[in-house]
């Protein structure tokens, strides 16, 4: 485990065109946040689950499952972006607006739970001071999670909320390391009930 590395969980999007939750989408008898929570938690000091839309009731339903457990209460904060609707970003910043002091961010979505409990463990050893964005592909396409280094914090936090990672990406002196993996699953993007049939 990396002490220096928090983790960044996006569970704050209005999952439009799944109509329900996607953070309370169940694999395995458990929800997607409480899947994804768990692995990253492998590799994670801690991890922010930052919540927007529906946050009261997704929150009471998450904490069935972190309150029961000593490691997940200790190790799992739960923050409101109250600007949800401005994006995807916003939600990026307010999280990382919470853990300034972190080294590294592990900045994950809620979507993604099929990624392996290996995948984290090998992704985390990517981890190098050299570069600012490190980032999986597979097959020459690129996916997420991503990690992040604290030289490009403030450069997240300065910018609109309506804004994207695009925007950082492209700067030339942003140092970034692609990593070539062999878990398909970096690509996965679940957005509508059709999609949960094809995992």
């Amino acid at each position: 485990m990396n002490s220096k590395l928090i983790g960044l969980l996006i569970a704050a999007g209005l999952s439009s065109r799944m109509g329900k939750p996607k953070s309370l989408l169940l694999q395995d008898d458990l929800p997607f946040a409480i899947v994804i929570l768990k692995k990253m938690l492998l590799v994670c000091d801690k991890v922010v689950i930052v919540l927007g839309h529906s946050a009261n009731r997704i929150k009471k339903e998450l904490q069935v499952f972190t309150s029961n457990s000593d490691e997940l209460k200790t190790r799992v904060k739960f923050v409101t972006n109250e600007l949800f609707e401005n994006g995807m970003f916003s939600s990026l910043k307010c999280g990382l607006s919470e853990e300034m002091n972190a080294e590294w961010v592990l900045y994950h979505f809620v979507d993604q739970p099929g990624v392996s409990e290996k995948f984290y463990q090998e992704f985390s050893a990517q981890i190098d001071n050299n570069y600012d964005w490190i980032q999986p592909t597979f097959g020459n396409k690129k996916g997420h999670p991503l990690l992040f280094h604290s030289s490009i914090f403030n450069s997240i936090l300065e910018l609109p909320d309506d804004s994207s990672l695009k925007e950082i990406s492209k700067k030339n002196n942003v140092k970034k390391k692609l990593w070539d993996c062999t878990h398909k699953e970096i690509l996965q993007d679940i957005d509508y009930p059709s999609d949960l049939k094809q995992r």
